[in-house]
């Protein structure tokens, strides 16, 4: 045991090298203060988001609590029973048309409010005027119908060329346009917009006459509990227990109740996601910045074998020579978690208008210490298991060094009680991926392709030893040179190597995503799936779209009955209780489009169960695609309650078909078997194929006839989620950057460890008659082919795991991207010429004299 004496007089030592030591550890801190910014930015912006939601909840979810109602309105008694517990507002959204009298047509998020909302904020208008007088009844000419005031995005107004002041039409209400609504309080995030918002008033919602049995609503009562204190807003025990009350006073209305502290979920989805995601890529980095941080430490303490070799010669034991350097290591080591951290925390505060952009709210731009704690512990824990080693071999360097005239890097092998303290250090290291992960099976998965990797790249490194010292004697001499470097003693080959395939690997696999879904989006998407879909077609104009499917240009169309409903129980379990999976949330998030087939559909692939006879006559029964069954935890045999226009009604899972989304052809997660919905007041959804030319024509139709009926352009719809991924493949792309950046100081911290050597190796060849062309030719092959052969398997493992996330996970056909591997080729051999060649050029300068004099 170190005493305390001995303690003091270590980290004297340690204060006085670093006086003179500090340049040595450049590559050290880069590495560290790039993947520690890594981890503390992304989760500084992630809590910062948090954080922001937390302080609006209120506003977000637009009350103390939220109740979503199965109609359009509430009973009377339902109503009054609320009215007596605080001050509700209600409001009712839905998809609709918009026309101008020009005949152009666009679809919009309508939205019909009542007089006290909001509850909780306020919209942000231009002009600057009160919501209640841009919504409420304006001023009409004479002999001019009565119109009431509508409030829309800006989008509407660039896409339909209209301005404030002018009028448009939905459904049968006309509508003058008031203001340009600049922001809503209560409207969530949203990927993938479907249309512009429409803000309106109730009234003007109930004369658009788009409120009919069996059409997709979304209804919603929010309340703002009375306190006894005008300016106190309820605790979270009161919402909770006003929660409880609903639910115990209405069991059998089939509402959802939320409280405020459950808003917007599908926003902290996505932030749990992402966050956990991009902490798995900067902690990649960090991971491959341990490599540098080793050859850091490994050449800082070869350049110190003679004070080692010294620091014993006058008594000094083991420990004091690793506690002499690690107090050193730590120093620098806490100076650079310092920094990375400082950085990371300043993200949120420099990026908040952007964040502003995507998010309903504005990130707040406090300093959030547990993000900068990870960061810190992942940091020192990366420092600790990537020196030790090296300090470990730094401990038991002879002092016979003292004597020889020239000093090897020491071969000594770890210990058994070294290897037990080395391999420690990593079992921590993985335990913090698991604890920093919510996912066990995405953090198992991430530590086994850093393994996969490692053995992938190590094997490829040794492979190349192997083959080098295996290659035959002959050519030119500068050629053997360069071949023999990459197996000689003490080569960086083995660290080069990953620390470079590991980050083009990442940007490789990245590419070939990215490229892959963009490819199937313009070819197979926009092939296979329709033109547009139509909904809230009613049964009477049924007849019409059937004619409609003969028009010029029209291939194909296809229809199915949709009935509004949701599901309010799993297995006799209420959704808000179940164990629901992130990935099929959506299904039971609000009301649905629910089928009914007697006849199984087309391409249909049953994969448990069977389907039922034609003319089934009995219980209700239901088929359910294959991820909601995975998602739900279902199988054939349970049970899944809805709430149907008002009426709950169970069914038995009778069978699981598989179903592809991506298609975006005429899908419905449950159908029910014949009997059931038969009789209930449906509406339809047509989806319709063909050429450009006739869907144009045939959307203008449909339109300009039929003003109930909603139109989903998938061409818009194809552009948004395009949209969306290269906003995200930005943000995978930079964390990948980050990556390969630290591959790179890695590198350079590698060929820096070992220009002592190389002066060396120089100085030997300059005696034996080599010039400075021999010698650089030499260095150009050692790193042209070690850059070669590190891109050519960068390239084939990122295409490998591109093929396994766009094959297996997205269930989409995948193609090689050749301008993606050639690129990463290019990069690897560039970037390793580059560094290797700038790093060792003091290698050609030097003269032999100095050296064969041993000065």
């Amino acid at each position: 045991m170190m005493s305390l004496r001995d303690l003091t007089l270590a980290a004297r030592l340690a204060m006085r090298e670093l006086r003179s030591g500090k340049r040595r550890f450049t590559v050290f801190l880069s590495c560290l203060i790039l993947g520690v910014f890594a981890i503390a930015a992304v989760g500084s912006v992630s809590e910062s988001a948090r954080s922001a939601i937390n302080r609006d909840a209120r506003t977000l979810l637009g009350g103390d609590a939220s109740i979503q109602i199965s109609g359009p309105y509430p009973e009377a008694e339902e109503r009054a029973w609320l009215d007596q517990r605080g001050t509700v507002s209600h409001s009712i959204s839905l998809r609709g048309m918009a026309h101008t009298a020009s005949g152009d047509a666009m679809l919009v998020a309508l939205k019909g409010v009542d007089a006290a909302y909001p509850l909780y904020g306020s919209p942000v208008l231009a002009p600057a005027i009160p919501l209640e007088q841009a919504i409420g009844p304006q001023p009409a000419a004479a002999g001019s119908p009565p119109e009431f005031g509508a409030v829309v995005d800006a989008l509407l107004l660039e896409r339909l060329k209209l301005k404030t002041g002018d009028s448009m039409t939905i459904g049968n209400a006309t509508l003058r346009i008031t203001a340009v609504l600049e922001r809503e309080p209560d409207r969530a995030f949203q990927g993938i917009i479907f249309g512009p918002r429409v803000l309106v008033s109730i009234k003007a919602l109930d004369n658009t006459g788009l409120l009919i049995p069996g059409s997709l609503i979304h209804s919603h009562l929010r309340i703002r509990l009375d306190t006894g204190a005008q300016s106190r807003a309820a605790t979270e025990q009161q919402v909770h227990d006003f929660t409880e009350a609903v639910r115990t006073a209405f069991p059998d209305a089939g509402w959802r109740v939320e409280p405020f502290t459950r808003a917007a979920p599908r926003i902290r989805t996505f932030l749990d996601r992402i966050d956990t995601d991009l902490l798995l890529i900067g902690l990649g980095a960090l991971l491959v910045g341990g490599l540098g941080i080793a050859e850091a430490v490994r050449g800082y303490l070869a350049s110190r074998i003679q004070n080692i070799a010294t620091l014993k010669c006058v008594g000094g034991g083991v420990g004091t020579v690793l506690w002499t350097y690690f107090f050193q290591i730590a120093i620098i080591g806490a100076f650079g978690i310092i920094i990375g951290c400082a950085l990371g925390a300043l993200v949120p505060m420099l990026a908040r208008e952007t964040l502003a952009e995507v998010l309903p709210v504005m990130p707040d731009a406090t300093l959030h210490w547990a993000p900068l704690l990870r960061a810190a512990l992942l940091g020192g824990l990366i420092i600790v298991a990537f020196s030790l080693r090296p300090l470990l071999l730094a401990g038991n360097v002879s002092p016979a060094v003292l004597f020889r005239g020239y000093v090897a890097t020491h071969r000594a092998r770890l210990t058994t009680a070294g290897r037990v303290m080395v391999t420690a250090a990593f079992a921590a290291l993985t335990a913090m991926v698991f604890l920093f992960t919510p996912d066990w099976k995405l953090a198992a998965g991430f530590v086994a392709v850093v393994l996969g990797c490692l053995a992938i790249f190590r094997g490829v490194a040794w492979g190349m030893i192997h083959l080098s010292r295996r290659a035959p004697q002959k050519g030119h001499p500068s050629f053997r040179l360069g071949l023999s470097s990459i197996h000689r003693p003490g080569a960086p080959t083995v660290n080069l190597v990953f620390a470079l395939g590991l980050g083009l690997t990442a940007l490789v696999a990245i590419a070939q995503i990215e490229q892959n879904l963009t490819k199937a989006l313009d070819r197979d998407l926009s092939r296979e799936a329709p033109a547009f879909f139509f909904i809230n077609i009613l049964p009477n104009q049924l007849s019409d779209f059937e004619a409609l499917a003969k028009e010029p240009g029209v291939t194909r169309m296809e229809q199915g009955p949709m009935v509004r409903g949701r599901i309010i129980r799993i297995k006799g379990v209420p959704v808000e209780e179940a164990p629901v999976s992130p990935d099929v949330q959506w299904a039971v998030r609000g009301d649905r489009g629910l089928s009914h087939a007697a006849v199984m559909p087309d391409d249909t692939e049953i994969v448990q169960g069977a389907w039922w006879p034609e003319h089934y006559a009995g219980p209700p029964i239901i088929s359910l695609t294959e991820d909601l069954a995975k998602g739900f935890g279902t199988g054939i045999g349970d049970t899944l309650t809805f709430n149907i226009l008002g009426r709950e009604v169970t069914a038995t899972i009778a069978n699981i078909r598989k179903v592809d989304w991506m298609t975006f052809q005429l899908q419905f997660a449950v159908l029910f078997a014949p009997g059931l919905l038969d009789n209930a007041p449906v509406t339809w959804a047509v989806t319709a194929y063909g050429k450009s030319d006739g869907m144009d024509a045939l959307y203008r139709k449909v339109t300009g006839s039929y003003p109930n009926v909603t139109a989903f352009s998938m061409r818009e719809i194809l552009a948004d989620v395009r949209t969306l991924m290269e906003r995200m493949g930005m943000v995978f792309r930079a964390m990948a950057a980050v990556m390969l950046a630290t591959g790179l100081l890695v590198l350079a911290g590698a060929i820096l460890a070992d220009r002592h050597r190389r002066i060396y190796d120089a100085v030997i060849y300059k005696v034996c008659g080599a010039t400075r062309g021999d010698i650089l030719l030499a260095l150009v092959t050692e790193f042209l082919l070690t850059g070669l052969a590190t891109g050519l398997f960068s390239a084939m493992t990122g295409t490998l795991a591109a093929w396994a996330a766009v094959e297996g996970l997205m269930k989409l056909s995948f193609s090689i991207q050749p301008a993606a591997a050639l690129t990463t080729v290019l990069l690897a051999t560039g970037f390793s010429l580059l560094f290797g060649l700038a790093g060792t050029a003091r290698a050609l300068n030097r003269k032999p004299a100095p050296y064969l004099r041993n000065e």
